[in-house]
């Protein structure tokens, strides 16, 4: 896994990038047992360009790739998670099973924004886990309804979100879910749903929320938040008004 994931590494069954490039020169000399690696988060293709030009091999022995033929994942283009800068984005290899049921890698780019700042701690900030659902749920917008909808732009405006975790979600695969069990389509300017999101690692559920959202046209959110912004900065220079 990345090197920002340290903490999360124990030198032994988990490794960063860093020490299986320190090692697989040293094990391929002394050790005919052969250590199969498989990716964790953050891995990128410089890291993995690295770790082959350092002495881990596509086959043969020593310290090897556990499923050489396997590509990086494929994340999603930040605009269909709404988002500008590809580090943030969450998700991979999104898969629309129906227009109301969707599911997506977890990716976490060891650049990420909720990394940057966080404490470091061996699992998953769960800020992380909770835009990484609000990112599902943009995506599933984006991809299964997008299309048949006028040619605007569109903003998502979160009403509700009731979110339990039911365990630490460390930096291995995982995978994101979401279920629409509402949708309101009447107004094309201001479509609801109604959400069921989940967060699973090794066959568990981690984290799982109910969300409420709406999908509304940018042109009258552009609309309303002028209003409403004048209206704070009014009520902040003259309470009294």
């Amino acid at each position: 896994m990345a090197d920002r994931f340290a903490q999360f590494a124990d030198g032994e069954q988990v490794l960063t990038v860093s020490e299986c490039i320190a090692l697989a020169a040293t094990r391929a000399e002394r050790a005919r047992e052969e250590w199969m690696l498989h990716l964790g988060q953050g891995i990128e293709r410089s890291d993995l360009d690295a770790l082959l030009a350092g002495g881990v091999t596509e086959n043969g022995s020593g310290m090897r790739l556990a499923a050489p033929d396997l590509p990086l994942s494929r994340p999603v283009r930040p605009p269909v998670v709404h988002k500008h800068r590809a580090e943030n984005v969450l998700l991979a290899d999104l898969r629309n099973f129906s227009k109301t049921h969707c599911a997506a890698g977890l990716r976490i780019h060891r650049d990420n924004e909720h990394l940057l700042d966080h404490h470091a701690t061996r699992h998953v900030p769960g800020m992380l886990i909770v835009e990484a659902m609000r990112q599902i749920c943009t995506a599933q917008f984006e991809t299964s309804h997008r299309p048949g909808l006028p040619s605007c732009g569109y903003a998502g405006i979160w009403h509700r979100i009731d979110i339990s975790f039911d365990n630490f979600l460390f930096p291995l695969h995982a995978e994101v879910r979401s279920e629409i069990t509402e949708f309101d389509g009447e107004k094309k300017s201001n479509l609801r749903f109604r959400t069921t999101a989940s967060a699973c690692q090794n066959g568990g559920v981690v984290a799982r929320a109910e969300i409420e959202y709406s999908m509304v046209k940018q042109e009258r959110i552009d609309v309303l938040e002028h209003r409403k912004a004048t209206g704070a900065a009014r009520s902040q220079l003259d309470p009294d008004a």
